[in-house]
């Protein structure tokens, strides 16, 4: 029986330590089985009536963290103490006089002084092995405190750089987050560099959108109340501008302002955002699928009068919406994001 409760003690541990090495020290979005378990848990829990309210939703990043590093810690506890209650009484006893509990809460009140570098001492390790134990669980604890600290700070450093770029397409059109007026004022500029370099700044920002959720994929569940901060907004935006510009350039390349690699860079990062967030994500289904030539119509008289050039310019943009529009929406659906419907 010792034997049996000391292998699984140690199995216990082994899943906490590697649980927290998966999404702390090798932050990719593949993760360990009970941290998946839980991110799943809160996707289908915030998919509920009673969760998906507004007000409830913008605490799911939050209490998700809360969450996992809970689990994490629970899990290297329970397992340390598993090691240590089949030598209470012998390998671990009380000081003094004092008879020795040998229960399982002694064994957690042990395992969590240890993991916490508290050091009540009450309980004291008698033998070399349990010796060992102490200083390895508190090592483990410390390590555990520090890995878990540094998470946190890195999931909100990469939040705020996410929200500062919803911010910044915010701003570039007008408050709106219709990309309409952004695509009007570029293509009637007179400058191309300005277009070129948004458009490899708005690039580099998705791509580091795109390896700060890779990394962390906690962060597809931080939602917030004002919807310029949804990540379907941002890629809609990103993916319509570029889709529209290849577009023009598939039409009437003299018409588009901006150079074919600063626009296929915005295009290229938009893409395999959604891919990977459609990869590593939970994508649900979505009835707002039917091509939207709304944004071509628009942007046509900047491009020709003719029937002709309208009607190439709506199946050109058509044809590049087609690769996004599906999956954005479904996106969307997940995120308790309404897609923009179509008239």
């Amino acid at each position: 029986m010792n034997w049996f409760l000391t292998t699984g003690g140690f199995l216990v541990t082994c899943l906490g330590v590697w649980e927290t090495f998966m999404a702390v020290m090798h932050p990719r979005a593949t993760v360990g089985p009970i941290t998946k378990c839980i991110n799943r848990g809160f996707h289908f829990l915030v998919r509920t009536r009673v969760f998906a309210h507004p007000r409830v939703v913008v605490y799911c990043g939050p209490a998700l963290i809360a969450t996992q590093v809970l689990c994490w810690a629970t899990l290297l506890l329970i397992g340390v103490s598993l090691i240590v209650w089949p030598q209470l009484g012998t390998g671990i006893t009380a000081t003094g006089l004092t008879p020795t509990d040998r229960g399982f809460a002694s064994a957690v009140y042990y395992a969590g002084f240890t993991i916490t570098t508290l050091g009540v001492g009450d309980l004291v390790p008698r033998t070399p092995a349990m010796q060992f134990l102490t200083i390895t669980a508190a090592g483990l604890g410390f390590s555990f405190f520090t890995l878990v600290l540094a998470y946190v700070i890195s999931v909100y450093s990469t939040l705020a750089r996410r929200n500062q770029f919803a911010n910044e397409i915010e701003y570039r059109t007008g408050r709106t987050g219709d990309s309409l007026g952004y695509l009007r004022a570029y293509l009637t500029g007179s400058d191309p560099s300005l277009v070129n370099q948004d458009l490899y700044t708005m690039s580099s920002n998705m791509a580091d959108l795109l390896e700060s959720h890779h990394f962390y994929p906690v962060l597809h569940y931080f939602r917030f109340s004002e919807p310029r901060y949804a990540m379907t907004r941002m890629l809609r935006f990103c993916l319509e501008v570029s889709s529209m510009m290849r577009a023009v350039r598939q039409v009437d390349a003299a018409k588009l302002p901006a150079s074919t690699e600063a626009v296929d860079r915005l295009w290229h990062a938009s893409m395999q955002m959604l891919e990977e967030t459609k990869r590593h994500f939970v994508i649900c289904h979505s009835t707002h699928d039917a091509p939207d030539p709304r944004l071509a119509i628009e942007i046509s008289p900047l491009i020709g009068d003719s029937d002709d050039l309208l009607d190439q310019l709506k199946a050109a943009f058509v044809d590049q919406q087609s690769e996004w529009l599906h999956d954005l929406n479904a996106l969307a659906v997940c995120t308790s994001s309404e897609p923009r419907k179509e008239s």
